[in-house]
């Protein structure tokens, strides 16, 4: 039995070797094509681009990676601007979601159809009316070290996606979205990025188990928002952390166009929890927002066209079990507005000042 396991391990050791070995180093330089280096690439290659300003000239996307195993590697610095129409600057997905209906559904999330391993790693991404870095049904990610910058509607969007890390990111000013949201995904860890100038700086939507910590939200409409939303292929949004984050002046006039679902959007808020199901809140600094540190509202507050007259929302839209615990407010219009609707089991402790000024009384934590 000793001798046949040890062939086995010595048969599977030997197999991961020669996939290593297999693995390739493609080099783009300035003048070349990173899209054709992307198509030339088989699953475990590494793309390594040098520094330079890329226009590249495939369409709707300056680059697309549509199989599982790639890693995209800026060495130096490398500026992918948008040219020739592109809506979006990296896109990565399977074939079936290259040209979703809604980018917020795409149909890779109900066929199933997922890739896996893919790395992005410290490209300038610029200049594009979607999308600067685009992610659906990758499982296995890691976005690193990259800014976005002037892209219009978000600068960083991984959907329908797990098991992921984005860190050492820069998002910068968005028009109608946020810096660095994370939808629809579980398992996730979002730290020691910066996002200013967006419409909202960092989001956690209909998503599980995602840790955002360490992060700097500064500038922004709203700094950070976790909320539910209806009609979508996830609906829940539970069981998430928000730790060690700053949330300064988020006090940025709304510069969603009329007719924009975030055109609604009150600036001065540092973070929002909208019909969110047990978020741990701990080790936060709330300052200058001029409106209020944060709030926890139900997804019916300012959505009666939704909530009534009609078929309920397909989500729980009343906030339940959300922890603030040890956090500061400074100086802040409101320290919490708390208008949980018939939401329960959401509270504070610990956090300083230790009386926080709010729209009203703020339940305790009880001892777990």
């Amino acid at each position: 039995m000793r001798c046949k396991m040890q062939a086995m391990l010595a048969l599977v050791a030997g197999s991961l070797a020669a996939g290593a070995a297999q693995a390739r180093t493609i080099v783009v330089r300035p003048g070349s094509s990173i899209q054709q280096a992307v198509d030339t690439a088989a699953p475990g290659d590494r793309v390594v681009v040098r520094a330079g300003t890329y226009h590249e000239t495939a369409a709707p996307y300056a680059v697309q990676i549509t199989k599982s195993g790639i890693h995209l590697i800026a060495a130096g610095r490398v500026v992918l601007e948008q040219a020739s129409g592109q809506t979006s600057g990296i896109w990565v997905s399977p074939p079936d979601s290259l040209h979703p209906t809604d980018v917020e559904q795409p149909p890779c999330g109900i066929s199933g159809a997922r890739l896996a391993n893919i790395e992005v790693r410290g490209f300038t991404v610029q200049g594009f009316p979607g999308y600067g870095m685009y992610l659906a049904c990758v499982d296995g990610f890691r976005i690193v070290g990259n800014t976005a910058r002037r892209n219009d509607t978000y600068a960083i969007f991984p959907v329908r996606s797990s098991h992921g890390r984005m860190t050492r990111n820069t998002g910068e000013s968005t028009l109608t979205d946020a810096c660095l949201y994370v939808g629809q995904d579980d398992d996730i860890t979002v730290n020691h990025n910066k996002a200013t100038d967006c419409e909202i700086g960092l989001q956690i939507e209909n998503s599980t188990h995602i840790r955002m910590r360490d992060n700097l939200a500064m500038g922004n409409t709203a700094g950070m928002i976790v909320d539910i939303l209806n009609g979508r292929q996830v609906t829940v949004v539970s069981d998430n952390v928000v730790s060690g984050n700053r949330l300064i002046d988020n006090n940025r006039p709304n510069s969603a166009p009329e007719g924009e679902d975030t055109h609604d959007i009150q600036p001065g808020i540092g973070l929002v929890i909208d019909g969110a199901q047990r978020t741990t809140v701990t080790d936060n600094l709330f300052r200058g927002n001029q409106l209020a540190g944060m709030t926890i509202v139900p997804f019916c507050l300012e959505r009666a066209n939704v909530c009534s007259g009609g078929p309920p929302p397909d989500i729980l839209p009343d906030p339940n079990d959300n922890r603030v615990v040890h956090n500061r407010f400074q100086g802040n219009k409101v320290d919490v507005i708390f208008l949980p609707g018939t939401g329960q089991g959401n509270c504070f402790a610990r956090n300083v000042p230790r009386t926080l000024t709010a729209s009203g009384p703020l339940p305790a934590c009880t001892p777990r």
